[in-house]
């Protein structure tokens, strides 16, 4: 399908990109050209063909969000807005939950007729309460789990008690009581060898554990970003 007639150094710039993910889109929403960093995003083979295809028609996660991204993309190219959002779903090369900055503009002819839109997909990087509290502002949050010390609940548990919460406060977020929360953290004691939630804390700093957020705090959702 060669319905639009896209200028080969924008192609270009876009195949030499390795990072951030390209798109081209008609004005019916149907793929003209996707590189393969964007393919590595939606979790999809990159020798998978977009061609002609709309994004429902992909078997990728965020195709969830279809009808939202259609209806973006109508208002972009009717009124010449570029649209910036963050979207949070099963997504990257590590396949997990984690929020992407994306960024919807209209794509024009020579002529100056908008023929439909290019999206663009990047890793976002986002501070966690922990990077505020101790003023390391360069330190930007990862999805991933760095380590296998601890289990997934047992991460849920360190990264509220990295934020200062109370047992209290994180029984009432995790919707546990606080024994269990106690269970979770002697637990934790007994895997780093320490015997406080101090020390535990610490641990965590020196181990460079403290800018990870766990899977269960972060929901699926397309937010547009406006101002």
């Amino acid at each position: 399908m060669k319905s639009l007639s896209i200028p080969h150094n924008l192609i270009q710039m876009f195949e030499n990109d390795t990072v951030v993910g390209w798109a081209i889109k008609d004005r019916t929403s149907k793929f003209v050209y996707v590189n393969k960093a964007f393919k590595i995003w939606q979790t999809i083979a990159t020798s998978y063909d977009y061609e002609g295809r709309k994004i429902h028609d992909v078997p990728v996660p965020v195709a969830e969000f279809a009808d939202i991204f259609e209806q973006q993309e109508r208002f972009v190219e009717s009124t010449g807005t570029i649209l910036r959002a963050i979207t949070t779903h099963i997504q990257g090369r590590e396949k997990i939950m984690q929020p992407v900055y994306n960024i919807q503009e209209p794509l024009y002819d020579e002529s100056g007729t908008c023929i439909g839109t290019i999206i663009s997909v990047r890793h976002v990087n986002i501070l966690t309460p922990t990077s505020l509290l101790n003023g390391k502002l360069n330190q930007h949050a990862t999805f991933q789990t760095p380590s296998d010390i601890f289990t997934e609940k047992e991460w849920e548990v360190m990264y509220l008690l990295l934020c200062n919460l109370s047992l209290k406060e994180i029984s009432n977020v995790l919707g546990i009581s606080v024994d269990a929360v106690n269970g979770r953290l002697r637990s934790s004691f007994r895997k780093t060898g320490v015997n406080s939630s101090a020390a535990l804390v610490d641990f965590c700093r020196t181990s460079r554990f403290d800018n990870y957020i766990p899977q269960f705090f972060l929901k699926k959702g397309h937010i547009v970003i406006t101002g």
